[in-house]
């Protein structure tokens, strides 16, 4: 079955968000850079634009939690093939789900919701390692994305959860390339296909 326009659109803005920040992460590593890279604001306002639309269209629910799906999926897919089995996955995902949930200690943490749905793509990732959900794991996975979108924050909460994926995948990815940024888009651009 074809991809729908509105699939295409949350997979190519997931795809362009992974690829943003493996970018600037390989550029910022490659000049020596300590820490994450400066915040890329053009990036920020392109997806808030997105998620702006789609809450205007009255599907900013289901389109982000699909993009939010792509971005995890993704992310899994990368620590998968770096932690090289689903034991170390699972070891790396708890080690990872304690070190963010400690260290986020603001009121509306996107952190611990995105460790809470990696985990649901984590329990099948050795099965399908880079596709998105399925209707069952999408159900388990809107339980928590859901729950963190605040009525009159949404988009907001959305972006959050959205921008925490795309940094945390864009970082895996660049260090998977060897922090070679042709590599990282050339990935990107066969994964959009």
């Amino acid at each position: 079955m074809p991809e729908t326009t509105a699939e295409t659109t949350r997979r190519t803005t997931a795809f362009q968000l992974i690829r943003t920040t493996a970018t600037a992460e390989a550029v910022h590593h490659r000049r020596g850079g300590d820490g994450m890279p400066p915040a890329n604001w053009e990036m920020y306002r392109a997806l808030t634009a997105a998620l702006e639309t789609w809450h205007a269209t009255g599907t900013l629910a289901e389109d982000s939690l699909l993009l939010t799906e792509w971005l995890a999926t993704e992310m899994i897919a990368y620590v998968l093939q770096h932690q090289g089995d689903q034991e170390r996955l699972d070891r790396w995902l708890r080690d990872e789900g304690d070190r963010v949930c400690q260290g986020q200690k603001h009121p509306h943490p996107a952190g611990p919701t995105a460790v809470e749905i990696m985990s649901v793509i984590a329990a099948d990732a050795t099965a399908r390692p880079d596709q998105p959900a399925g209707a069952d794991q999408l159900a388990r996975i809107a339980v928590p994305y859901l729950r963190y979108l605040r009525e009159g924050s949404e988009v907001e909460d959305a972006r959050e959860v959205a921008l925490t994926f795309a940094l945390w995948a864009g970082a895996h990815l660049s260090a998977l390339m060897g922090h070679d940024a042709e590599r990282i888009a050339s990935y990107t651009a066969e994964r959009i296909g």
